[in-house]
């Protein structure tokens, strides 16, 4: 079966290790991953970060598909957009609040942002989780007023929201959640009940989770080899499908 990784990362960890590309490749590929969708996060200068993707979706064309990484605060915004998703035809947007230091309630300017992207045809990713910044339910209400842009909740929620997100969204049909760092096999059944098993896809958070585990627990979960093949490939072509 055919497995793609939604969510993973380049550049230097928050540890300060470094990677590369071609790393990533190699080491996800012995997992049996043949395409992967990343962002990176490390620095503060969002152009640099969405340069380092694009390089690496050019040396990996087949395996590479690239997310922009926005802080929808920034006086450039717009210009990042079409220079990441019209320029560079990158695969996506990640949103960040933690990292980019902003509460997602209280930014007028996410409106507009997302509506912008929206012309792309790409889906976005937000992190759900870790800090009182990157909590679910602010971004409910935007996919609720966005509801043609596809928006995927990296982690599930993570620990602190994990139960509460997938509660909140089964009715939100233009919401997919991601699995890594969600190891509560509990959350992890209750989101294939709620949500079905094409609402969830994929992801390793590479190279923060071990990738063997985000991969296995997959199949602990009772699914069909049809539901499985929606989680482990199908959804993830979908998401990068532009719209």
């Amino acid at each position: 079966m055919k497995i793609y990784d939604v969510h993973a990362h380049l550049g230097k960890t928050s540890s300060g290790e470094s990677n590369s590309a071609a790393m990533l490749v190699e080491e996800l590929k012995s997992f049996g991953i043949s395409k992967v969708g990343i962002s990176s996060l490390s620095g503060t200068v969002t152009k640099e970060q969405n340069d380092l993707v694009h390089d690496a979706m050019t040396e990996f064309p087949e395996f590479i598909k690239g997310y922009a990484f926005i802080n929808p605060k920034a006086p450039d915004v717009y210009e990042e957009i079409e220079r990441c998703l019209g320029l560079y035809n990158m695969n996506g947007v990640k949103f960040h609040p933690w990292k980019h230091g902003y509460y997602s309630d209280n930014c007028s300017q996410i409106d507009g942002v997302l509506s912008a992207i929206e012309k792309y045809g790409v889906h976005i990713q937000v992190h759900v989780g870790t800090s009182p910044l990157c909590t679910p339910f602010p971004w409910i209400r935007y996919a609720k007023r966005h509801p043609n842009l596809r928006v995927l909740f990296t982690h599930m929620g993570c620990r602190e929201f994990g139960y509460s997100t997938i509660e909140a969204i089964k009715n939100v049909e233009n919401i997919v959640v991601e699995t890594s760092c969600q190891n509560e096999v509990e959350n992890l059944k209750l989101a294939v009940k709620e949500l079905g098993s094409k609402r969830i896809v994929l992801g390793t958070d590479w190279p923060y989770k071990p990738t063997n585990m985000e991969i296995e627990k997959m199949y602990m979960l009772g699914l069909s080899e049809t539901e499985l093949e929606d989680v482990m490939y199908k959804n993830a072509e979908l998401l990068w499908t532009k719209k």
